[in-house]
């Protein structure tokens, strides 16, 4: 895989950039919509005290509630369920009054209250005769009572109200009104309630309209069976009616922008007031809306609507969480005739016990469309942002695999077929990685070039080395050849001895290298004191160099160190014998070991000439010398080597060595830096 697409699948990551700018908008929107939420439960608290603490409002008995849904259709008075509408055929059923009722429901609708209950009975006795009065005496019949509570002399007292309903054969229902318990039936018959009554195949189903005008506080239908040795013991349960009344206390208190329903503890609604301020935009509308790209940045985090099944009552979240007795909101999309809405539902406790819930809603576009356009506006500055991002790193990745190739191919013409070595490369001066690279070449080359050049004038030195020696050997032949015998034939055989000696002697130095890069190579590394070995090879040189002055310094505390301690002495030996050979007979030649908290650094100084300005560089390469004239004493060979040794021994303990001249110009100073 290149360069540049490596760089450019890099470059993607910069698509975290919108992304994180995403996330960090939604907490934003997360942190607001959990102050409005705060609003709107604090609203919902105050509206459910408010609307609960008025003196009109219900109160509880000891029985659970009666609530009246407000009907949408008037119900057909057939004693048919499944004539109802479908809304009215799914009303949860009321607990039973006594053993034999099923379910009893409850309706408003045009002024009349709609009632209808199932009864469980196996033996279904209608009104089959009548007696002397007109009443039937021993059968099955439903009771209604009705409380009204009456204020009289600043006291508040209640009248209670009953009626007998029966039936002589299916069909209408006769209603009595009826006396205190047992309820038993009065002459009078009130034709204002009306109704049918049907059997069924386990009982009976008794279906009422009664006009609101009768309709009191609280309200109780049962059944019961004259042949029972005693009556029923009913308590009445407050009636509460979805009625134009809780409407309008409710929208006393309706704040602008808002809309309050009320709902009882199974969720039916029981009014609703106030309205959202919010244009619902249309299906249509939405549909053909342009496709906009940023909508992929912008997921909705609302829920889809719930169906609520208004205008009967209201199911789902955050209803449902009332409903069971804790606060909860949600937000949820546009859906039906509503809006993108917040909703908010506290629950209403009497006595510990759930009976209610007070929902509040408010139209949630104006939130939308703030986090729509700030996410928007994001995204609009991300986008060109990332883009240019990612252009930019690929016009980099261009120039940057430009410039590699550019180096690739003047490296691989650097060594021209000839032989000839061109070690000046493109972005020499560059000051990065790749003016490092090229720099490092260059290095490379040059000293490539340097060690070609050694190898091309090696043939030079070792005849300018060799001449000498061969020609005082040819010529000490040549004259024993004329003088076969005496005193001066053994002359001219000690001189062609002495040359084969240093023809051995420059021999043996042109292989001394390579011996010692083969020693390096297998030497192991142990544990030695620095200080003990410079100390007893001093003492050494002070014998082997009588003709000069040698001192050295040595710290007395041992100085530990991990190392070749052979290796370490042959290079002492070679800085030594270096520094030997420029120093004059009875000048100073000073060994000296210091200790530092990375490494121990060993120098040798030595009087005499100054190092030549053109071998500062190179002074530690092969076949590299700079000798004075020849000592009568030795006239030994030089090749250059013994500084080049030194160096190899540094790099083998991982350090360097270095030459300079004193600074009083008296002579010179060779330094060699070995880590600790």
């Amino acid at each position: 895989m290149s360069l540049r697409i490596r760089l450019l699948l890099l470059s993607l990551l910069t698509l975290a950039l919108p992304w994180a700018g995403c996330q960090y908008a939604r907490k934003m929107e997360n942190v607001v919509r959990g102050g409005q939420e705060a609003a709107l439960l604090a609203a919902a608290q105050t509206m459910a005290q408010v609307v609960y603490a008025d003196a009109n409002a219900p109160q509880r008995s000891d029985e659970r509630e009666h609530y009246a849904v407000r009907l949408i259709t008037q119900p057909v008075l057939d004693g048919f369920a499944d004539e109802w509408p479908i809304a009215y055929r799914a009303l949860p059923d009321r607990p039973a009054r006594n053993a034999r009722d099923r379910v009893l429901r409850l309706g408003v609708y045009a002024g009349a209250l709609h009632l209808f209950l199932s009864v469980r009975d196996a033996h279904v006795v209608p009104e089959l005769a009548a007696t002397d009065a007109g009443l039937a005496t021993s059968h099955d019949r439903a009771v209604l009572l009705i409380e009204t509570a009456v204020q009289a002399d600043a006291e508040e007292t209640s009248a209670l109200r009953a009626w007998s309903i029966s039936a002589v054969a299916p069909g209408p229902i006769i209603a009595h009104r009826a006396g205190a318990a047992p309820w038993l039936p009065k002459e009078s018959i009130d034709s204002d309630i009306r109704g049918v009554w049907r059997p069924t195949a386990d009982g009976y189903d008794v279906e009422l309209r009664i006009p609101q005008r009768l309709v009191g506080d609280a309200l109780a239908l049962f059944s019961v069976d004259d042949a029972d040795a005693a009556p029923p013991d009913i308590a009445l349960a407050p009636l509460i009616q979805a009625s134009e009344a809780l409407n309008q206390r409710l929208q006393a208190y309706t704040p602008a922008g808002l809309r309050l329903g009320v709902v009882d503890s199974q969720g039916w609604l029981m009014a609703r007031a106030g309205a959202v301020d919010q244009a619902i935009v249309s299906d249509a509308d939405r549909e053909n809306a342009p496709l906009d790209w940023r909508r992929l940045f912008l997921p909705h985090t609302e829920a889809a609507p719930p169906e609520y099944g208004l205008p009967y009552g209201m199911w789902g979240e955050p209803v449902d969480s009332a409903r069971r007795g804790v606060r909860a909101a949600a937000w949820h999309r546009e859906g039906g005739e509503d809006p993108s809405m917040v909703r908010a539902a506290v629950p209403v406790m009497r006595d510990g016990r759930v009976v209610g819930a007070v929902v509040v809603e408010q139209a949630a576009a104006q939130l939308a469309q703030q986090r729509d356009a700030a996410m928007r506006e994001l995204v609009d500055f991300l986008a060109p942002v990332t883009a240019l991002a990612m252009a930019l790193s690929l016009a980099f990745g261009v120039w940057l695999s430009w410039r590699i190739r550019r180096l690739s191919k003047a490296a691989a013409v650097a060594l021209s077929p000839d032989g000839r070595i061109e070690h000046r490369l493109p972005d020499a001066r560059a000051r990065d990685e790749l003016g490092d690279l090229s720099r490092s070449y260059a290095t490379l080359l040059q000293r490539l070039k340097d060690y070609t050049q050694y190898l091309q004038t090696l043939g030079s030195k070792l005849t300018h080395e060799l001449r000498t020696p061969l020609a005082i050997v040819a010529s000490s032949l040549e004259n024993l050849s004329a003088e076969p015998s005496g005193a001066q034939a053994r002359e001219y055989i000690e001189r062609a001895r002495d040359g084969a000696k240093r023809l051995q002697t420059t021999l043996s130095a042109m292989s001394e290298a390579t011996r010692v890069e083969q020693s390096i190579e297998q030497a192991e590394r142990v544990t030695f004191d620095l200080g003990a070995l410079v100390r007893d090879m001093a003492r050494a040189y002070q014998q082997t160099f009588a003709v000069h002055r040698i001192v050295a310094r040595v710290p007395e505390e041992p100085c530990g160190m991990r190392g070749a301690p052979d290796l370490i002495a042959q290079m002492l030996d070679k800085l030594v014998d270096n520094a030997a050979d420029f120093c004059p007979p009875g000048g100073l030649i000073d060994i000296e070991l210091h200790v530092e908290p990375k490494l121990h650094r060993v120098i040798v100084r030595n009087e005499g000439p100054l190092l030549p300005v053109a071998l500062a560089d190179k002074l530690f390469d092969a076949m590299v010398a700079a000798r004075p004239p020849e000592r009568p004493d030795g006239q030994r060979p030089h090749l250059g080597l013994g500084l080049y040794i030194v160096q190899l021994v540094a790099r083998f303990h991982r350090g360097r060595a270095r030459a300079a001249n004193l600074t009083d110009r008296s002579g010179v100073e060779f330094s060699v830096e070995l880590p600790r």
